[in-house]
């Protein structure tokens, strides 16, 4: 028999779509909660409770869709209602697992966390091998002051389910304090890539990726997946901080309104709003807001430092002294902020404050400052309170008062008690590296630093490396994963300067300069001296005088204007010589 190819073609055709239509008729169409289930791993939590609300009437148990109706009042913010649900603990043997991970979930977010480590329990033995599970008893611990367990709860997370897209998130938060910015990122792109049409995941990563100076980076995935990213209001906010990085402050200025955060009081968006106020010189509005967020966060030396200048910018010289003078002559008080605090008592014309402030500022002030405490000294020495702010301050005091076997008593202590905190034995690093025991306080910084490595720590732990070789290394990993902070390139660049690697400190120095450390006179001073080392005397004198001017009692500055002074300049040469013998003599 002959086949027609139509007829042909046609034939297949039938064949196919019976297939079809047999697989069809063998696949079972999704329950009413398996349908509420993909709504809420959509992050839809209404079309769920409509699902929900079916799944009663067809005659389902309270107990197989409790779990579920909490996770969507979670989703939306309800506490209460979410409480309802998940307060009896009555779930179903499917479902008892989420409904206890989700219970503790909603004691952590009310703050009630030994009822949160309760129904994880609960949760574990139901099913100990959930990655879900593990991340939320991560997030736990470190709530609770146990970081490294947190650490080994994410891994143990990622262990389970290696895609797992919250374990991944947790896991790049944790690395992003404790490695860098870039750590974080890569981790929280694999996050992403497992749940694209999280917004607020695309946010935290292009957030991440604008703080490891990738901006463009940071903009294309902001607008990628659709651009819903991009109009949320906290990617509005990220968009505001890298316009004003790249000095677009009217730009800056409209997608920070745009986003609201800082009606909400939300304290990154009034601090970004008070740099746009300063940057385009409403001195009166950006003091205002930042006395606001000071008063919020007074420990915030940032925070302090811009205040004082947006005081000393719109005629609030007595202010400035009032509230910051005796901060200033303080041992915790930054260089920037005696020198601002010297030219207010200039302009006020109190010579002598002013002298001594501007002395205290060109000397400079140690890595590790005693920061003063709102309790008493003699109430700390009785306290057996387990607070580590009291503890720091009381060690720190007790450094203060030469009195470093007190201190590393009470340091070594606290560590025994809390065996996980990172902050327990950054504590413990400073009464150790007071006690000269530099090894110990090396130890103590590298298991802090294992949980969170800001500057200030890395700093010190620099300090305590065996040679240069080794600190310069503690130096290049910070810098090589955090490349915004300015002040960390710029003491790279010293190090660089020190071993004769001009070329390298010049590009740091640069780096530096443009990010935040234009107006240090150590760093324009450092790069006086590079400028010179390329024979480019003219950008050397320039760097030079404005250091001066910035500082005009700083040994370096004073130094690298004698350097740099042509040949024909010798009588000021000889002056600023003796300028800088009299700084030594004092």
């Amino acid at each position: 028999m002959t086949c027609r190819p139509d007829t042909f073609l046609r034939f297949i055709a039938l064949i196919a779509a019976v297939a079809l239509g047999a697989c069809a008729e063998s696949e079972q169409p999704p329950t009413t909660i398996e349908s509420a289930q993909a709504e809420l791993a959509r992050g839809k939590p209404i079309a769920a409770e409509v699902f929900l609300e079916r799944a009663l009437e067809e005659g389902a148990e309270r107990s197989a869709v409790a779990a579920f109706f909490g996770q969507a009042q979670l989703q939306e913010g309800d506490m209460r209602a979410a409480r309802e649900w998940l307060g009896p603990g009555e779930f179903s043997d499917e479902t008892r697992a989420l409904g206890f991970r989700l219970l503790g979930e909603l004691e952590m977010r009310e703050g009630n966390l030994a009822e949160a480590g309760r129904a994880f329990d609960r949760s574990f033995e139901a099913n100990p091998d959930s990655a879900d599970l593990w991340v939320d008893i991560g997030r736990l611990r470190y709530r609770g002051g146990e970081q490294l367990q947190a650490i080994e709860a994410a891994d143990r997370a990622l262990e389970l389910d290696e895609g797992n897209a919250e374990a991944l998130r947790f896991r790049g938060q944790l690395a992003r304090d404790a490695e860098g910015m870039m750590a974080g990122a890569r981790l929280l792109e694999r996050a992403l890539a497992s749940r694209p049409d999280d917004v607020g995941l695309r946010v935290e990563y292009a957030a991440t990726l604008g703080d490891a100076g990738r901006a463009s980076d940071a903009l294309e995935v902001l607008r990628a997946n659709g651009g819903e990213a991009a109009q949320n209001p906290r990617g509005l906010f990220v968009q505001a901080v890298i316009a004003a990085r790249g000095g677009y402050f009217p730009l800056a200025r409209t997608l920070l309104t745009r986003s609201e955060l800082p009606q909400q009081e939300v304290a990154a968006a009034q601090l970004l709003s008070a740099i746009i106020d300063l940057q385009e010189e409403n001195f009166a509005s950006a003091a205002q807001t930042l006395d606001r967020l000071f008063a919020r966060q007074p420990d915030n030396r940032r925070v302090r430092d811009l205040l004082a200048y947006a005081l000393s910018r719109s005629d609030g010289e007595r202010e400035l002294v009032r509230r910051f003078g005796e901060f200033a002559a303080g041992s915790a008080g930054s260089t920037y902020l005696r020198t601002l605090v010297a030219r207010a008592y200039e302009t006020l014309d109190d010579r002598e404050k002013a002298g001594i402030l501007l002395d205290l500022a060109a000397v400079g002030n140690a890595n590790l400052s005693i920061l003063p405490s709102a309790t008493p000294p003699e109430a700390l020495a009785v306290s057996t309170v387990e607070s580590g702010l009291e503890t720091r301050d009381y060690v720190r005091s007790a450094i203060a008062e030469r009195e470093a076997s007190r201190a590393l008593g009470r340091a070594r202590a606290f560590a025994e008690r809390h065996p996980g905190s990172g902050d327990a034995f950054a504590i413990l690093g400073d009464a150790e590296y007071a006690r000269g025991n530099k090894r110990a306080a090396r130890e103590a910084y590298e298991r802090s630093a294992s949980v969170r490595r800001p500057w200030p720590l890395t700093l010190r732990l620099a300090g305590t490396q065996d040679d240069a070789e080794s600190a310069t290394r503690v130096l290049e990993a910070y810098v090589r994963e955090n490349p915004m902070n300015g002040e960390a390139a710029a003491i790279l660049a010293d190090a660089y300067a020190a071993e004769g690697n001009w070329e390298q400190a010049n590009l740091l120095l640069d780096h530096a300069i443009g990010h935040g450390m234009g107006r240090v006179p150590w760093v324009l001073a450092a790069r006086s001296v590079g400028a010179l080392q390329g024979d480019d005397g003219e950008t050397a004198l320039a760097l030079a005088l404005a250091a001066h001017d910035l500082q005009p009692m700083n040994p370096l500055a004073i130094a690298a204007l004698v350097a740099s002074l042509p040949e024909s300049e010798e009588a000021a040469r000889n002056e600023l010589r003796a300028k800088a013998q009299s700084l030594r003599g004092n």
